[in-house]
């Protein structure tokens, strides 16, 4: 399989009546010898799919797809939702998963997220951390154990740091999940506000600093 490599797209999404986001390929891109085929990925955005197109170039050996900063290929829901629910999680010590996930679901009127979803989130955004941040892994708990209330906060205070620092150290990126504000309206794009402005920094800088995406 050819090497893919993925170029992010600052732009937001879109409100539009076919539910349609178009990336655009990079001119730098594209040459004589380039060829440019279509990948299309759905997302849920409250209570409507939609489609989001992204170019894949591929000039010799060399594949590039390039997508939105919202978008992680494969994951049905914008990269907002992820954030929310992990900062809302790794903020409240009291809270547990389930709860942070209904309480993401309702903010972002989605039909369902789960907390094995918001699990997930956290592992791979763990992984990132204790692979390039020159942090130890803790240790875990023999298959089928507990993990201590103190294994569990080290946990969430780990992955909340790095995206504290990956946002510019904003406060509005704890803000909006432990106090949400009405006028922000997330059941739908355009979403907008600075907790959105802060998801974005924290993509382009990890996509910056380690060429990748966050989870």
């Amino acid at each position: 399989m050819l090497p893919t490599q993925i170029i992010t797209d600052k732009r937001r999404i879109e409100t539009t009546l076919e539910k349609v986001f178009r990336v655009l390929a990079p001119k730098s891109c594209l040459d004589g010898n380039a060829s440019v085929k279509e990948r299309t990925y759905a997302i849920q955005c409250g209570r409507d799919v939609y489609r989001i197109v992204c170019p894949e170039i591929q000039n010799g050996e060399s594949k590039t797809l390039v997508i939105p900063e919202f978008l992680i290929p494969g994951r049905p829901y914008p990269i907002y939702v992820y954030i929310y629910a992990i900062v809302l999680y790794s903020t409240n010590p009291a809270m547990g998963q389930r709860e942070a996930a209904e309480k993401t679901r309702k903010r972002f009127d989605l039909v369902t997220f789960s907390h094995s979803t918001l699990c997930r989130a956290m592992k791979r955004l763990e992984a990132l951390i204790n692979t390039n941040e020159e942090r130890q892994e803790p240790q875990r708990p023999d298959a089928g154990g507990f993990q201590s209330v103190g294994l569990t906060g080290e946990r969430r205070r780990a992955v909340l740091s790095y995206l504290k620092g990956a946002a510019g150290d904003d406060a509005q990126l704890t803000q909006e999940p432990s106090h949400p504000q009405p006028a922000l309206n997330f059941k739908h794009p355009p979403y907008t506000g600075a907790f959105i402005d802060a998801c974005h920094r924290i993509v382009e800088n990890t996509f910056k600093k380690y060429r990748r995406l966050l989870i």
